[in-house]
């Protein structure tokens, strides 16, 4: 199989809406959703349109802080943060909602979760 820059940008406009979809979903529902996002990945990036908590600029502490009160978050990260995260808004009691693999052509990485959680 052979890669081509407009492939790899197709796949990556495909996976950014696919992916964006849930969010939208909730919002017209009237819940609004803590989005948490990695700035470093394209992807990531893209599914969250720069709005939200970005793991590339805060401290753990600090998005602790960010997420507590929450009810419903989405994200797109990459496993070992979504492992954290999800320990995290347990404790707060969230439950997961959601977890599915997501693909990211742009930046090469294998391992990005697309997933929800919401309050009990």
């Amino acid at each position: 199989m052979r890669a081509t820059r407009r492939g790899l940008l197709k796949g990556g406009a495909l996976a950014g809406a696919a992916a964006a979809i849930p969010v939208a979903a909730g919002a017209a529902a009237g819940v609004v959703a803590v989005v948490v996002y990695d700035s470093r990945l394209a992807e990531s990036a893209s599914f969250a349109g720069g709005q939200g908590i970005d793991l590339a600029r805060l401290s753990l502490r600090e998005v602790q802080a960010a997420l507590a009160g929450a009810t419903r978050v989405e994200g797109l990260t990459r496993w070992s943060d979504w492992t954290v995260l999800r320990g995290l808004l347990e404790e707060q009691g969230l439950r997961r909602r959601a977890e599915t693999r997501a693909s990211a052509p742009l930046s090469g990485h294998d391992g990005l979760l697309r997933w929800s959680m919401v309050a009990r």
